[in-house]
């Protein structure tokens, strides 16, 4: 945005500019308006990101992601976004081009549309915000969890986390030297996981194809052992899973062994997976199981049990949750 204290240096109209924008993605904007659900997410500087190792288009991919996620949960297919950006003066307009070149191939993978587009100045950094929109599909048929119900993962977890961890310590490394060039060769799939995630929406679709019963469905943010907890609250219920059952991908261990770092504590505790988690009856289990992606960890018990996670000696380790509350 301009400096206000130079105006007319390194300037550019906030409007011509989306006006420019929405010519140059004439096929991405659609002005048609929202849907009958929404979901919003903010992502701030210093506090969800580095730009240090965090491309702008990769941020900007990252962010409709999260924005969209939490639609399939509730069996809605995302249409539209609304998107909102704050920059502070040190962001030229090819930095804004960047980041929505990032919206856009989300958009286009995920077949969704901009309903409208704001930038506005900002003191502290870059923030997006991005609300989504989206129309029931009934996707799936839902059922209130009982006892006994399996608890399933889509993909693998902690690798985003483990990747993230990789990233700091690469620039931890930079900073101290003077610039010393990072060593990631080997980690590109958990690098990958934490720039730049995807919804596994295939495997919904094919629960949905089998017509597969489902129960509670979140998106694993903040770690495993926070939606378990959720999960818990919401159905009155409390869950089991298992140490050997938890889904880790092997460059995720190489990645803890390259840090010191227990996998299993990032696949709990982590963050930035976006799997589904989501609960089924028991007599489900077989189209589960043979559905290639999707793994069962545990089950749901009763309330008084809690939640834990089932050691392989088989002793129980209870779980608590290490992000956001809510």
């Amino acid at each position: 945005m301009p400096d206000k204290r130079h105006p007319k240096k390194q300037g550019f109209g906030k409007y011509t500019l989306i006006n420019e924008l929405k010519d140059k993605y004439k096929k991405l904007f659609d002005d048609s308006g929202s849907g009958n659900e929404v979901s919003s997410i903010l992502y701030l500087e210093g506090i969800h990101f580095n730009l240090m190792y965090f491309p702008l288009q990769h941020l900007g991919y990252k962010s409709v992601i999260n924005a969209i996620a939490d639609l399939y949960c509730r069996s809605i297919i995302p249409v539209n976004i609304s998107v909102n950006l704050g920059l502070s003066a040190r962001f030229r307009k090819e930095d804004i081009g960047s980041i929505i070149q990032g919206i856009s191939l989300a958009c286009d993978k995920y077949s969704i549309k901009i309903s409208a587009l704001d930038i506005s100045s900002s003191l502290t950094g870059l923030a997006i915000s991005i609300a989504s929109y989206g129309k029931g599909k009934g996707q799936f048929k839902k059922e209130k969890p009982e006892e006994t119900d399996l608890i399933c993962v889509t993909g693998d977890l902690g690798s985003a986390y483990l990747g993230l961890q990789l990233l700091e310590r690469e620039r931890k490394v930079f900073e101290d030297t003077g610039g010393a060039q990072p060593k990631l060769e080997g980690f590109e799939y958990v690098i990958g996981r934490q720039l730049k995630p995807e919804l596994k929406t295939e495997l919904l679709d094919k629960l949905r194809e089998e017509n597969v019963t489902t129960g509670v469905m979140r998106v694993v943010r903040d770690g495993l052992a926070s939606e378990l907890i959720h999960i818990s609250r919401e159905t009155g219920l409390g869950c089991r899973v298992y140490n050997e059952r938890l889904p880790v991908d092997p460059e995720t261990e190489a990645a803890g062994r390259e840090l010191g770092f227990e996998p299993v504590i990032a696949v709990l505790n982590g963050g930035d997976d976006f799997e589904f988690i989501f609960t089924a009856p028991v007599n489900e289990h077989a189209k589960i199981n043979k559905t290639k992606g999707l793994h069962i960890i545990g089950h749901l018990v009763k309330q008084e049990e809690g939640y834990n996670l089932v050691l392989p000696d088989g002793s129980l380790a209870e779980l608590s949750a290490q992000g956001w509350n809510g």
